[in-house]
């Protein structure tokens, strides 16, 4: 890999330095690292500490590749850069919009909330979703003809997803309609981006052709204050204490969300703006938040998962997390939107139990290196993807049919040639496929609706929000939720209380409140989620436990089995235990109690022998009532059961589960009982 000194890049980057990076007056050090490699049409996965310049580093040497070649023919696009959010790709566009208009490049975006492409004269840059480029392929597939670069924004929040299995598939199709239009032309060149990314090789291997990796180790400090919540008032109190000016507060539902900012609202002791974000809000609602709390001098934002992404919302003085995430990306993601602009990253972490705050250290410890993170499980291709692609197929199909092979090509590799014919015989027994001409798949009468609501593209979501929330005076639609609501009915939004006023089939009016007394707060279903093991086990390492120790504390009914197995281990922990029940007749259950701890009902004092027979016909038993916690897709449902089940027991890797089995030794706790009851 060729590297240049910082005046050596500086003269490489002939028309792009001055708009990109003149108003700075060096590169970073990913800069520094990444431009080289792009610059000669490299594939390069590119990982840096985010406000590191990662989007500088890979959009300004691809388009001085362009205009050095003269290649910019008019109206074509050459570069399709995929973000996981709708909000990420406005941010972006907003991000690139001078420097590419000085540089008199087009520049377009396309989500589920904008307009339609221009197919006969399109943008040179084009930032998308994986969604939205989906829909383009059905559409109007020769847009991607002369298509020379693809980027791939924040990869480890796609990786190990059905959305990161759906770009790979969307990777395959477009080089087929490229290759097909242009017989001779190489591969488009892709770059990958991140912040963190615990695989890069197996990342690099599944996005990328032969590509070079980019790590620049450089990130901020973590300044974390571990603070106790054992009701609202201590947020209120800690708080108080802060010299935060604009604060970002992580819930890690939508219902907390709203529970925290109304008594933020009535009980904080200072001054300050309060916001509210989250997915079920309008996008209008959540675009006038980002802009008002980033126009703020002093403003709390009560957030989901929904800001943990780069949109641009200011200056973050402080991250507040209001009980800890259940994964170490998503804490990697809500810590680094503070300090952008410095060298540290202030967080108050709030814990409401002591098992919470066990969860907190662990995280710290993994974010810092100061806990080893276990193996992550082997990857396995979601193969409900392949269900979404057949119907996208079939849209874009000029024949409006489809054959196995059509499905063949754009699976990946690594996917069995036996898992695709049986997926369209089920979705023809299922009615969303029909038989057409020998050896060709027809849409059913279940597709069509599908096909006419543009449900087809993603393999997110599914959740049926039922009903529309109006704002009952300027009409615009507010967010959107499962139950309808009667008129007269007082709820919680937006942190305040609202009151129906008019309610007509699938949409309901509020209005504020009359009264103070709130009946309840507009709620939203969470989808479940697990504790994995990593975490588990850095719980484990934060209470100072070596690897591989499970504690026992025997009682009178019988002992608690301290694993930090995660949940789903766990589950399966107690599946295997329970067929090893020593007493005869009724045999009362193993109770799963939380992410680290079992109770079972007789006393153990060593895991029985290892039966690979037994652990996965329980594993088979156990998948559908884990596949919810598993991320299996969107379509997983419509998957023969038998591929449904096999593809549960894949994803939880039952090697990696044996090794930490023969590994595990059972002793009495080297800490004192007290506290590791406390976890219960």
């Amino acid at each position: 890999m060729t590297t240049f000194s910082p005046l050596d890049l500086k003269d490489q980057l002939v028309h792009t330095w001055s708009p990109f990076f003149g108003r700075f007056g060096n590169f970073t050090s990913v800069q520094l690292q990444a431009i080289p490699p792009i610059l000669q049409g490299q594939d390069t996965l590119v990982i840096a500490a985010t406000a590191s310049g990662k989007t500088e580093a890979v959009v300004a040497p691809l388009l001085e590749r362009l205009l050095q070649k003269g290649s910019l023919g008019s109206g074509q696009l050459h570069i399709l850069y995929i973000c996981p959010t709708r909000a990420l790709v406005r941010d972006l566009v907003e991000r690139l919009q001078t420097p590419l208009e000085t540089l008199g490049i087009s520049l377009a975006l396309k989500t589920g909330d904008t307009g339609p492409v221009a197919a006969a004269n399109p943008a040179t840059l084009l930032i998308t979703t994986p969604e939205s480029t989906d829909s383009l392929l059905t559409r109007i597939p020769r847009l991607f003809i002369p298509v020379q670069t693809i980027v791939l924004d924040e990869i480890h929040l796609f990786d190990r997803t059905p959305r990161g299995d759906h770009l790979r598939c969307l990777l395959n199709r477009i080089e087929r309609i490229r290759a097909y239009a242009q017989p001779d032309t190489p591969p488009a060149q892709r770059i990958a981006l991140s912040a963190t990314v615990p695989d890069p090789d197996g990342v690099a291997a599944r996005y990328l052709h032969d590509g070079v990796v980019v790590k620049d180790g450089r990130g901020r400090t973590l300044n974390a204050t571990l603070f106790p919540l054992h009701g609202l008032a201590d947020l209120t109190t800690a708080l108080a204490t802060r010299p935060a000016h604009n604060s970002l507060l992580f819930c890690n539902t939508r219902n907390e969300v709203e529970q925290v900012a109304a008594y933020l609202r009535q009980h904080l002791p200072f001054q300050a703006d309060i916001f509210t974000h989250y997915s079920n809000l309008d996008k209008e609602v959540r675009l006038d938040v980002e802009t008002r709390f980033a126009a703020a001098s002093v403003a709390l934002c009560v957030s989901s998962s929904t800001l943990e992404l780069g949109i641009d919302i200011g200056t973050i003085d402080e991250v507040v997390l209001i009980g800890p995430p259940p994964t170490l990306t998503s804490f990697l993601q809500r810590i680094g939107r503070g300090g952008r602009r410095t060298g540290s990253t202030q967080v108050l972490c709030l814990a409401r139990s002591p098992l919470e705050e066990l969860r907190f250290l662990a995280l710290m410890g993994l974010a810092q290196g100061k806990i080893e993170a276990v193996d992550a499980a082997a990857y396995h291709f979601r193969p409900a993807v392949l269900v979404q692609q057949t119907f996208s197929l079939l849209k874009q199909s000029p024949t409006g049919s489809l054959r196995l092979t059509d499905l063949r090509r754009v699976a990946p590799p690594d996917v069995p040639d036996d898992d695709l014919p049986p997926i369209l015989r089920n979705l023809a027994a299922e009615g969303f496929l029909q038989s057409g001409r020998p050896g060709e798949w027809r849409p059913g009468p279940k597709l069509n609706p599908l096909i006419d609501e543009y449900e087809i593209y993603s393999n997110i979501g599914g959740e049926n929000l039922k009903a529309t929330v109006i704002d009952a005076y300027s009409g615009r639609k507010i967010a959107q939720t499962q139950t309808l609501r009667q008129k007269g009915e007082t709820l919680l939004m937006g942190g305040r209380p609202v009151q129906v006023s008019w309610q007509d089939k699938y949409q309901f009016a509020v209005e504020k409140g009359q009264r103070e007394a709130v009946e309840e707060i507009l709620r939203f279903r969470t989808a479940p989620f697990a504790v994995p093991l990593e975490v588990a086990q850095g719980i484990a390492a934060a209470l100072q436990l070596p690897p591989g120790l499970m504690l026992t504390l025997p009682e009178d009914d019988g002992t608690w089995l301290f694993h930090f197995w995660g949940d789903i281990y766990g589950e399966l922990l107690a599946a295997i235990l329970q067929t090893h029940h020593p007493a005869t007749g009724w045999q009362p259950r193993i109770q799963v109690w939380n992410e680290v701890a079992l109770h079972l009902p007789y006393h153990l004092e060593q895991l029985p022998p290892w039966d690979e027979r037994l652990a996965r016909h329980e594993l088979g038993f156990l998948a559908r009532r884990i596949e919810a916690e598993m991320d299996c897709g969107r379509f997983h449902d419509l998957l023969p059961p038998e591929l449904a089940i096999g593809t549960v027991v894949a994803l939880c890797d039952l090697p990696r589960f044996r090794k930490l089995y023969d590994a595990a030794a059972l002793t009495l706790p080297p800490i004192p009982h007290d506290r590791l009851l406390t976890l219960l």
